[in-house]
């Protein structure tokens, strides 16, 4: 499938918005003497797209999807179609596999399961692939793992590892000492977290991951709430009609840094106007018992929204993708009208034009390496990236609206290829 008949490959990009930061432009004209939509705008690293899959009822959406790259080079991307509306959801789900053999130009479904969300990971050449069923009470239920022999045309019977109300998307995974480290969102601890609770997970791969036994779970942390000094206390949304979404802490990437496993959340936070905060937990495992513990709110540019890390040992560099917002408490005239026509949802936080791709030493403090693709308008959006390594690029996959209703329900999922993408570093190590 190609996007031409959707929207061109340039078409997302305005030529009156700038995607800040994006490399290797630069403009003359002074915004005084000059309207913004006659400045001369950066250009986005991987703005040309092809579209993995594009879900064909307007009643379903595109949720978070996942991507790796597999033995031989072919590139398998995983993108789950789930029901638009409240919780629980009401219809049909299907995670849709689909392959490309050949980089990314041309795409074909070769395999469907009935979840609600999947997340792919290899061992040992085999490729397996996390599934979350969709639940009743709660959005999610159990949590299971199956395994594919022929690049995912084809699947064992999934294996129930976990029973409870689990979900998330494609984040980093950590491997060491024969373990896979990750971490999920345990769903039914209202009581405590008000909304959801992280957890870590830890797969022996020295075992058959297909039994349950070779699976672990930590407790769950439950959201510490946000010092009030970073909050703001004068907001009236009553008349915003929004969703009423209590402070939570999702969607998790599992690193490791100077020998040590953290755990680094999304926090959403007053209805993401308090931006770029991330939650940190120290994760540990003596082999018996795997423990979780908060530890620290830090900066993370775009961790209002789910970023998601890949370790490039070439580099030596973590590398994320991230969604950045332009005006995270409305100071423009925008929101309201977007709200009134049902084009946008949320705040101005939930903006989800830009995603950035950004490079770290610690997995802490991060350089912009640029823009992967800008939207146009405040009802597209390129969200949920997952960035892959492969050789000299760097792939992404996006949650994608085009033509959807708003910037959430996205209506496709795209494929995007940043080349040579370690030459957008600088040099953070020092000399000897």
């Amino acid at each position: 499938m190609n996007d031409r008949s959707l929207v061109t490959r340039r078409g997302f990009v305005a030529a009156g918005v700038s995607a800040v930061g994006a490399a290797g432009t630069v403009c003359a004209a002074r915004a005084a003497d000059v309207p913004p939509a006659s400045i001369r705008s950066a250009q986005p690293l991987a703005q040309e797209f092809t579209v993995v899959h594009r879900r064909e009822n307007p009643r379903t959406y595109v949720e978070g999807c996942g991507l790796i790259v597999l033995p031989g080079g072919s590139v398998l991307a995983v993108v789950s179609v789930v029901p638009r509306g409240g919780i629980p959801k009401k219809g049909p789900t299907e995670i849709n596999y689909v392959r490309s053999d050949d980089g990314g130009k041309t795409w074909t479904k070769i395999s469907q399961l009935p979840f609600y969300s999947a997340v792919p990971f290899l061992h040992d050449d085999r490729l397996y692939t996390f599934l979350f069923s969709m639940g009743t009470r709660f959005r999610n239920d159990d949590m299971y793992l199956a395994a594919s022999d022929d690049g995912g045309r084809t699947w064992t019977e999934p294996s129930k590892i976990f029973t409870g109300h689990f979900w998330t998307c494609q984040t980093n995974m950590v491997v060491r000492d024969q373990r896979l480290y990750w971490a999920i969102d345990d769903l039914r601890q209202p009581n405590h977290s008000r909304y959801r609770s992280p957890r870590a997970i830890a797969g022996d791969l020295s075992a058959d991951l297909l039994d349950p036994a070779s699976w672990r779970m930590s407790n769950f942390v439950p959201f510490p709430g946000m010092p009030d000094e970073l909050l703001r206390t004068d907001y009236d949304i009553e008349h915003l009609n929004i969703w009423n979404m209590p402070d939570h802490w999702l969607e998790s990437n599992v690193v490791e840094v100077g020998g040590r496993l953290r755990l680094l959340a999304t926090v959403k936070s007053q209805w993401q106007t308090l931006s770029n905060i991330c939650g940190i937990c120290d994760v540990e495992d003596d082999g018996t018992e795997l423990t979780m513990e908060f530890r620290q709110f830090h900066p993370m540019t775009g961790g209002q929204l789910k970023f998601a890390i890949a370790r490039d040992e070439r580099s030596r560099l973590f590398w994320a993708t991230a969604n950045f917002v332009v005006d995270g408490q409305e100071s423009q005239d925008w929101w309201d009208e977007a709200r009134r026509s049902r084009r946008f949802s949320g705040m101005g936080g939930n903006d989800r034009r830009f995603l950035m791709l950004l490079y770290s030493v610690d997995a802490l403090n991060w350089f912009q390496a640029g823009c992967v693709a800008q939207a146009r308008t405040l009802r597209q959006s390129f969200m949920y990236g997952s960035p892959v390594v492969d050789g000299d690029d760097l792939l992404v996959i996006s949650r994608t609206s085009i033509s959807g209703p708003d910037q959430h329900d996205a209506d496709h999922a795209t494929f995007h290829r940043v080349r040579d993408f370690r030459c957008l570093a600088l040099n953070l190590f020092p000399e000897s």
